[in-house]
């Protein structure tokens, strides 16, 4: 597989990297709790929490539950770890590529302070390990730190915008064995379209514009598109689909991709801090590439538990 098939596979595999978006199925969804203990206005802003639902509500909408606003906005860590299965593990060669079970770990932190005027920062970093069963399969890393804006738009029906910069560097064997690099600038917009007490869709557009990549053949404008549905079966147990679409326009050769990711995810509120959660995946890209070296398929399923803390 060349440098690009990495890329290709953390599409499928690796959506959770946007710590931005609060509705991303791989960091699961916030959950309507009822336990009185955690309505009180002191915990509220961290973890948001909602009224009871029940009839007649529909006229007033979902009721969250408001809190004190803390002097220092919160930094939040998480950790996710990961075993699956994927049919088209990373290689060396297209020919080597087959399928194979992996473990894949994520670390990362992110913070947002309140700058001035509904205006927040947003800065964070993470970085993903992972690690293959199948021997001619590659492991590898990606590490990625952002900076950047986000702001809601209460004028636009709260929508939120955001702008940020980012680093992408993946490396394998070692991490100083740099197999690709990029800056880029991010922005885009995300709206939660429907919500009530079991139900929530959500949809985003960004577009980002890479500064430099390494190698330079890679480097490219996408522009994609994000919809995400989540039903809550119960208080704790929550199941979300979502599809991401993006268009990938390179800088050199006339190259472009359409790069689809699909996929299913049930998620179980262990605690206030730990979700347990199993998922299947699906990945395409269709790029006009000479031959169809740069087309890609890709099923993934497997089961992770992630840890999220805010202090």
């Amino acid at each position: 597989m060349k440098t690009s098939g990495f890329a290709l596979f953390l599409t499928a595999i690796a959506a959770h990297g946007d710590i931005l978006s609060d509705f991303s199925p791989f960091l699961g969804s916030p959950n309507p709790d009822y336990d009185p203990a955690h309505l009180e206005p002191g915990t509220a802003v961290d973890h948001p929490s909602y009224a009871p639902f029940s009839p007649a509500d529909s006229d007033f909408g979902v009721q969250q539950v408001l809190g004190e606003t803390p002097e220092r906005a919160p930094v939040n860590v998480f950790f996710n770890l990961d075993v699956n299965y994927t049919d088209n593990a990373p290689a060396a060669t297209r020919a080597l590529e087959d399928g194979s079970f992996y473990v894949s770990a994520l670390i990362g932190a992110s913070w947002q302070p309140l700058i001035a005027n509904g205006w927040f920062a947003d800065v964070g970093f993470f970085q993903e390990f992972y690690e293959f069963d199948q021997g001619d399969a590659i492991d590898f890393q990606n590490m990625q730190p952002y900076v950047g804006v986000v702001k809601n738009l209460v004028d636009l029906d709260d929508t939120i915008f955001f702008a940020r910069y980012e680093y992408q560097r993946l490396t394998t064997g070692s991490i100083s064995e740099s197999s690709y690099s990029a800056q880029r600038i991010r922005t885009g917009l995300q709206k939660t379209l429907f919500l009530t007490s079991r139900q929530q869709l959500a949809a985003g557009l960004s577009a980002a514009f890479d500064l430099d990549a390494n190698p330079e053949r890679l480097e490219r404008n996408e522009y994609a598109t994000e919809l995400t549905y989540t039903f809550w079966l119960t208080d704790a147990l929550s199941t979300t689909a979502m599809w991401r679409c993006a268009y990938w326009d390179f800088d050199n050769g006339g190259r472009h991709d359409w790069n689809n990711l699909a996929g299913i995810e049930l998620n179980y509120r262990i605690c206030e801090n730990a979700t347990a959660y199993t998922s299947i995946y699906y990945s395409d890209n269709d790029s006009n590439s000479p031959f169809g070296v740069d087309d890609f398929q890709s099923w993934q399923v497997g089961l992770g538990l992630g840890i999220n803390y805010s202090f």
